[in-house]
């Protein structure tokens, strides 16, 4: 699914008009009378209600204000506020403000403290709250006189609908204002936007539908788009059909260079993702200072091998590195390494000489943060940094990469070209083209130990069967978010653990080829 800016809205909007010659005032008809239908779906009627709607002076205004001429038209009790006069609105809003006025429906002007005492009366007997104050046109902080009406409509307890975007919503950042309008649903129009799915907007935005309001498909493709919502759909599109009669070694081969003295654990994590990728042949390699003390499973389809160490950690050079690049597709190195002098040379060495796909993660990102190997490797390169590890490579702060983290990863990714999965509650991934994909599918059963291993494993297993690593790393991500949410539904998310989460990912895979029924899901 696309998602727009608030330019490429605007540029989308404008073609419409000026190309095709669809009116402004027809385009916000059809997004106030489409909207109205997406409220009466979520509310499950109209008919009984009582409704406020607050509009701005500009067009998202204008749609609140065709909204409140339905409902009266309908014998709906609806109450409107407005925040300027016709003359202070667009035109079409002011056009819309008048025909309101017209059919006998007075909008009260909010302009004094007083007026938001009549706007508390009216949401407090009102059954749903429709903000209109903004949508797209806010920049910057909500302040003064404004701030208290958004203030005031947070208070309510009637259910509240954010028509676009909720107000104080950067639809192109996700960033808010202080304050911001936290909505119960969104019903954003035409092409969804950006900010809706990314943090913090996301937090604000409350469940989100999205109301067709007759855009021509010529007109959202006039601005083209370079930012996606990850979806079923668009993973099962990227995800081959399996040939029942492969072969192992035609399924791909990946070695997963993982673990230390301190951290035994990464490798054998990142194995259980591997496993279930679909690929043919998964080899965990450990540093043979482990060999005989290893302290967890290691699942009997894995292929153990133990490579020379020291200090605890590993110790490769480049004979070794040569002759494991050769029987390969995808390598896997970083889970559990730990640092040092030796670890860095080796993680060199090894990306000095692989050709095929390479997946970093973990402790090799902050060993390659202090090096240029990326730009000299021969390798493609697909590197999952959680927050701190991407503000190291890019010698920011957390809150930083916390805030900008579409144009971060996007930025990241083109001038170092590689592909990158930026890993938080929502998941950004970017490719060299700086096209981002958003996986927006917050779980805090993932918030523990393992689950960036997990991630890391499947991903690369994706990779080794044969799929670009952009594809892998769309798939791995949106697997482990329905395999999550799997796990989530029958287990909770305060103890589902991640090595359960692991095997629910064949059901995720099921899932995206339509072969689970959703009631069964």
């Amino acid at each position: 699914m696309r998602l727009f800016t608030a330019e490429e809205m605007r540029a989308a909007d404008q073609h419409a008009i000026e190309k095709v010659g669809i009116s402004a005032l027809v385009l916000m008809e059809n997004a106030g009378i489409k909207a109205l239908l997406t409220i009466e779906k979520i509310l499950g009627g109209l008919k009984g209600k009582r409704f406020t709607v607050v509009c701005g002076r500009g067009n998202n205004g204008g749609d609140g204000l065709v909204i409140a001429r339905h409902l009266f038209n309908n014998d709906i009790a609806v109450h409107v506020f407005v925040t300027a006069t016709p003359d202070e609105m667009t035109p079409e809003a002011r056009a819309n403000c008048e025909i309101l006025l017209r059919t006998g429906l007075n909008p009260v002007l909010l302009k004094e403290p007083q007026d938001i005492d009549r706007l508390r009366i009216a949401m407090e007997f009102s059954e749903c709250l429709v903000d209109c104050l903004y949508g797209t046109g806010v920049k910057g902080d909500i302040e003064g006189f404004p701030a208290e009406i958004v203030r005031a409509m947070n208070d309510t307890r009637a259910v509240k609908i954010a028509i676009d975007l909720p107000s104080g919503l950067c639809a192109t950042t996700g960033h808010v204002s202080n304050p911001c309008m936290v909505a119960n649903y969104t019903v954003t129009l035409g092409v969804p936007k950006v900010g809706l799915f990314v943090l913090p907007g996301k937090r604000a935005a409350g469940e989100i539908w999205i109301a067709d309001i007759g855009l021509p498909a010529v007109s959202a493709a006039s601005p083209g788009s370079s930012h996606f919502l990850v979806t079923s759909g668009l993973v099962s599109s990227i995800v081959p059909e399996r040939d029942d009669c492969i072969h192992k070694g035609d399924a791909g081969k990946i070695l997963i260079v993982a673990g230390s003295n301190d951290y035994q654990g990464a490798g054998v994590m990142a194995s259980y993702g591997a496993l279930r990728s679909g690929t043919g042949i998964v080899t965990l390699a450990l540093p043979d200072c482990l060999e005989g003390k290893i302290s967890c499973q290691v699942l009997p389809e894995v292929i153990l091998n133990f490579l020379p160490s020291s200090d605890g950690g590993f110790d490769l050079s480049t004979e070794k590195c040569l002759e494991l690049a050769g029987r390969f597709r995808t390598v896997l190195a970083g889970p559990g390494w730990g640092r040092g002098d030796s670890r860095a040379m080796a993680l060199e060495n090894l990306l000095q000489h692989w050709n095929g796909v390479a997946v970093l993660d973990a402790d090799a990102l902050n060993l390659v943060a202090d090096s240029d190997i990326l730009a000299s490797s021969p390798a493609r390169i697909l590197i999952t940094p959680h927050l701190a590890e991407m503000a190291r490579l890019c010698q920011t702060t957390v809150a930083e990469v916390a805030e900008n983290q579409v144009e971060i990863a996007r930025r990241f990714a083109r001038e170092k070209k590689v592909t990158v999965v930026l890993k938080s509650a929502v998941t950004i991934i970017a490719d060299q083209r700086g096209v981002v994909y958003v996986n927006s599918r917050p779980n805090s059963g993932l918030a523990k130990g393992g689950a960036g291993d997990l991630l890391a494993g499947l991903i690369a297993g994706l990779a080794a069967t044969g799929i670009s690593e952009l594809h892998a790393a769309i798939a791995g991500v949106y697997l482990v978010s329905e395999a999550a949410e799997l796990a989530k539904t029958e287990l909770g998310a305060d103890s589902m653990s991640i090595s359960e989460v692991a095997s629910y990912i064949p059901r995720a895979f099921k899932s995206i080829r339509g072969e689970v029924l959703p009631e069964n899901r």
